[in-house]
């Protein structure tokens, strides 16, 4: 732990021979074991993982039972093995992953400036977000039908969410992402009652998606969960790098849920700065975008539970534990970030080819 206290003080250290290169090769080589199957070999060593947690406690406490071994025994076994389970977790997963949290962060990637923005500067960026989602909405369907049929399947988004890094990385050498490895999650109703929408698993180096949610959700979700596979630790940094791949996507299906991702936390920004503004902003949205909101609101209200919450607690612990002192407020770090983006360019991009993907059987 020392010797970790003194590596995470010199960001460009960790940018240079861990992320850069170290983490890249290695990540690289999960994924591409990893990649040749659409099953989730990580969830289910995880599963296996914790049986066999389980039937060793059982074991200790059977020998407890019938006084193979007495109390004194069977609390240092219980100690000193735990003690060697959560070691070894902490070393392995800093080791394969967890250095990324003090890598050199993503405005410097990208030169951004990120400092402090007036209400008026937010609420354009508001305007303009609202703009690029009616758009975006608009492309996925030809009238002005609320509901309407999602035009990807889960695989074709799996499939197709590598297209918007490929612009992303001749613009930003270090987001480059290859070799694919994200899955659909297994259980995924069980991840919803938790509030999980995806994960990255350094231990493979596969990330599972949650595909339960509602459809337009999901190109977002697997382009932040791959940012986390290329060593994009940070929830609001992970969020942004997703949403650059998304407007750089030739899939307008993509594009939605990037711009839908900004707007949700910017409104939710502009509503704690300045309600009256958000209002009015609010009533610029289409009713298509009014309608994909509340459906997505009312789809994550529908698991409010004792266990979300809990899962909600112990992922905020992890993330402060991890250098994220806001814990899972960080993800709404986000807006920060796109106001860098809205000065630098005002959040136009130059709207790329569609292209065919042709799955393979």
């Amino acid at each position: 732990m020392l010797l970790l206290q003194l590596v995470t003080k010199n960001t460009e250290w960790i940018e240079q021979f861990y992320t850069g290169s170290f983490y890249k090769h290695l990540s690289l080589a999960l994924r591409i074991t990893s990649g040749w199957t659409p099953f989730p070999l990580g969830q289910f060593l995880l599963y296996s993982f914790i049986a066999g947690i389980l039937f060793w406690i059982a074991w200790l406490v059977k020998k407890l039972l019938k006084k193979t071994i007495g109390k004194r025994q069977f609390a240092l076994d219980f100690g000193f093995g735990t003690l060697t389970i959560i070691s070894g977790f902490y070393f392995l997963f800093n080791f394969m992953w967890g250095l990324n949290y003090y890598r050199r962060p993503v405005h410097e990637i990208v030169k951004l400036d990120t400092k402090d923005f007036t209400r008026t500067e937010l609420a354009e960026m508001s305007a303009r977000l609202i703009e690029m989602a009616n758009e975006s909405r608009r492309q996925l369907t030809s009238d002005s039908l609320i509901h309407f049929s999602y035009p990807l399947s889960h695989e074709q988004i799996l499939a197709k969410a590598p297209l918007g890094y490929d612009p992303l990385a001749q613009k930003y050498p270090e987001l480059l992402y290859e070799r694919p490895s994200v899955k659909s999650a297994l259980a995924p109703e069980i991840m919803s009652y938790l509030g999980i929408a995806g994960i990255y698993f350094p231990f493979t180096g596969e990330a599972y998606v949650n595909m339960d949610p509602p459809p337009y959700l999901l190109p977002e979700t697997v382009s932040h969960e791959m940012a986390h596979q290329i060593g994009i630790a940070s929830e609001s940094e992970a969020n942004f790098v997703a949403f650059l791949a998304c407007q750089l996507h030739p899939e307008p299906a993509f594009r939605y849920a990037g711009s839908l991702l900004g707007v949700r936390y910017t409104l939710n920004r502009l509503y704690q700065e300045d309600s009256s503004a958000y209002y009015r902003h609010r009533e610029m949205l289409s009713p298509g975008v009014i309608c994909d909101l509340e459906a997505t609101r009312n789809y994550w209200n529908s698991f409010d539970n004792p266990i979300e919450i809990a899962g909600r607690y112990i992922h905020d612990k992890f993330l402060k534990a991890n250098s994220q002192t806001d814990g899972v407020q960080s993800y709404s770090k986000v807006v920060d970030l796109l106001m860098g983006e809205f000065r630098k360019n005002g959040l136009v991009y130059e709207q790329p080819q569609q292209r065919e993907l042709v799955l393979q059987e």
